[in-house]
């Protein structure tokens, strides 16, 4: 049983996905064409954001917002000490990290922490609403008005997902969003993008995703090289249309494994009570991980861990100057969490099947 849908999707879309691919060849535009341009619309407006712009990855799209923002080098902005690939992003900006730990429950970023890592030199917090979860988005945005700053989303594993009836990706200053082959609305690449329903932040972005150029050859500020291309555009439009099914599929299944495990001595990582998760992972907590890990592993269920290793314990982020036990919930966490199968081509069967083999590891 595999952990993502990646190897579903062209059989499930390959009418749609061939006759996207096809116009783009036809049209000879590779890069930045109508295909784009549709995709950009129908997100915009699927998400209710003014401005919406592709770009080539996730993590470029959160480089280019966080450059969009115009910091000085010693500004700072708070990242959940959790999110292994977000950090990145933010890093290659050029910026100052700050770690702030996460809400025990929920394992998103703790609003309580964010408020204890303010100072005078913070001007952004990143908010990331993992697993596809919608984090606790009233108490962060009351911080960052108490304190003039910018609100990030981080929606990467969220697209799709609500807060008090409202899809994320549409309460923060900007958000970012990556199309990654596993993501609930994949590329067969990569890509990602980024929605603001500011003017101006939107034409720095836009000047920041091509060479910083108002016009070819004529540069007004250094930019990046990250344009999404035609056919992968082709192929997110050819699944748009289902993502919302694709993604009830996804609550349908998390449904039966809350009612299926509740008993188990594990935690199970539950969508926010305010929200609408869209699972894009569903994530288990148990202090016998690495034993359950092998044990699903040998009976042909893949799992994956999300994240073995808090940010401040990785070594290329040793340069942060934190140590360990700066950040307990999210050390505790990282030696628990183990991801179970959720994607929508999952059979009854297989779901019935991964309950009773998690039921009879702990019988054992």
């Amino acid at each position: 049983m595999c952990l993502s849908s990646t190897r579903f999707l062209y059989p499930e879309f390959k009418k749609n996905i061939d006759q996207n691919t096809r116009e783009v060849l036809k049209s000879g535009f590779y890069i930045l064409g109508e295909k784009n341009k549709k995709l950009e619309q129908r997100l915009s407006k699927y998400l209710n954001v003014k401005f919406f712009t592709t770009v080539a990855t996730g993590t470029d799209a959160l480089t280019i917002a966080v450059k969009a923002l115009s910091l000085g080098k010693d500004d700072e902005v708070i990242v959940p000490a959790n999110v292994y690939p977000s950090v990145f992003g933010i890093a290659l900006s050029g910026v100052r990290i700050r770690l702030a730990d996460v809400d025990e429950d929920s394992l998103n970023i703790s609003p309580e922490a964010i408020e204890k890592t303010i100072n005078k030199n913070t001007k952004v917090i990143v908010l990331v609403h993992l697993y596809g979860n919608p984090a606790n988005i009233t108490d962060i945005k009351k911080i960052a008005k108490k304190y003039n700053l910018f609100l990030v989303e981080d929606c990467a594993q969220s697209i799709g997902a609500e807060y008090k009836n409202k899809k994320v990706g549409s309460f923060g200053d900007i958000s970012v969003f990556s199309f990654y082959p596993t993501k609930n609305l994949g590329a067969f690449g990569d890509g990602g993008a980024i929605a603001t329903n500011d003017k101006k932040l939107a034409k720095k972005i836009k000047l920041l995703r091509m060479y910083g150029e108002k016009k070819r050859y004529e540069s007004v500020l250094v930019g990046h090289n990250s344009r999404f291309d035609e056919i992968q555009a082709g192929i997110l439009l050819a699944q748009l249309d289902d993502l919302d099914l694709m993604n009830n599929k996804r609550r349908k299944i998390a449904k039966e494994y809350i009612k299926s495990l509740k008993n188990l001595p594990i935690k199970i990582i539950e969508e926010n009570k305010d929200g609408k998760g869209v699972y894009h992972l569903f994530v288990i907590r148990t202090n016998q991980r690495n034993k359950l890990a092998d044990y699903l592993n040998r009976g042909g269920i893949e799992i994956g861990i999300h994240y073995p290793n808090p940010i401040h314990l990785t070594k290329g982020f040793k340069y942060l100057g934190y140590r360990k036990g700066d950040f307990p919930v999210s050390e505790i966490a990282s030696s628990q969490i183990l991801s179970i199968p959720v994607h929508p081509f999952l059979t009854n069967k297989q779901v019935l099947y991964i309950c009773s083999s998690i039921k009879e590891f702990f019988r054992k």
